[in-house]
């Protein structure tokens, strides 16, 4: 039975401090320009009276996926009320990434007339760029970002090339809100899944996030590298782990290290996805001390990828009752942390 519990924040002991930022949220790609994306719950599905039902895949997949997804029309992000919850929140980083960003073509002269080109799946309009700078400036937001890296712009046996990601940067500074911190591609332990070229390795992606990491440092210094932006395999983070739940593995994926190990550039800021799910889909305990383990086991590699600049603290909030991902950005390394923490003892 649920308890109140009154605390005097005088009578409270501070323990540390943490970044005024720790608590974010994602705003989908998919929202921004339209698009499919992880379906809401039902409000008897909130309350517990309805079960989610998950449907077997085709493929080798265990689930499939396509029914677990929605549509959702472009996000309003000038609504007033929006805006003014936001402000509510405090100071934040707005993450606008997810796997519909990996496939989207900026199309910032309406010259494509709302198609996508081929290797594409999404369009993404000056004005609907221009929408999230704005929201980002009025609230005083910082903004991250991953860019597109897809068949539409380069084939797994050609390099990445920096001819769309130049655009998104450009447009941000001449609006004068530049982009903040950027992701090379959005959880890449899924590969081709993530929306990468056909063909894509852990090794094709190490290179490519290379070059993407040295043409962001020469062009825009002031901008964080932030990355991987994975899970590690598992969604509970530990690779010899088997759930009884489906929705634990559905997707194929690559170990993490796999990705980071052949990486050459240090990256500003380590950034891991840790799924949590529906109460009934939670790890166990056990699960838990494995991911703890696992992040452990990978310190000496995160620790060789990044420098000494400060970590960003995100957190990712989906829409009501969707499979909800939190992005934690490892504070491995010092920067300000403005905000205290508190014990009650």
């Amino acid at each position: 039975m649920a308890q109140f519990v009154k605390l005097n924040p005088e009578a409270l002991q501070p323990l540390r401090e943490v970044d005024a930022r720790l608590v974010s949220y994602d705003v989908e790609m998919a929202e921004v320009t339209g698009g499919t994306f992880w379906k809401a719950y039902t409000p008897a599905q909130i309350a517990g009276e309805e079960e989610f039902v998950l449907k077997k895949g085709t493929a080798g997949l265990m689930l499939d996926k396509n029914a677990l997804m929605q549509y959702y029309d472009p996000i309003d992000l000038r609504d007033k009320k929006l805006r003014k919850l936001a402000k509510e929140v405090g100071p934040a980083w707005v993450r606008v990434s997810g796997t519909w960003a990996t496939k989207t073509y900026y199309d910032f002269d309406g010259h494509t007339g709302g198609q996508a080109p081929e290797g594409y799946d999404a369009i993404l309009t000056r004005e609907q760029w221009l929408g999230v700078l704005d929201f980002c400036k009025e609230i005083g937001a910082k903004l991250l970002i991953s860019v597109a890296d897809c068949d539409g712009l380069h084939h797994a046996d050609e390099p990445w090339n920096p001819s769309q990601a130049e655009q998104i940067f450009a447009l941000s500074e001449e609006y004068g809100k530049p982009i903040d911190a950027a992701e090379f591609v959005n959880e890449p332990h899924m590969l081709e899944l993530s929306g990468c070229p056909k063909g894509y390795t852990s090794e094709l992606f190490a290179k490519n996030h290379d070059i993407f990491a040295r043409w962001l440092r020469e062009n825009h210094p002031d901008c964080l590298l932030v990355g991987t932006s994975a899970s590690d395999g598992m969604p509970v983070g530990d690779p010899t782990y088997k759930s009884d739940k489906p929705a634990f593995n559905f997707l194929p994926t690559v170990p993490l290290d796999s990705l980071m190990q052949p990486m050459q550039e240090k990256l500003d800021v380590f950034s891991y996805h840790y799924y949590n799910g529906r109460p009934s889909c939670r790890p166990t305990t056990g699960s838990l001390t494995a991911l703890s383990v696992r992040i452990i086991w990978l310190w000496p590699a995160i620790w060789r990828a990044c420098t000494q600049k400060s970590a960003i603290p995100t957190a990712r909030v989906p829409r009501c009752g969707s499979p909800s991902p939190v992005t934690r950005a490892v504070a491995a390394l010092p920067g300000p942390r403005p905000i205290r923490t508190f014990s009650a003892r």
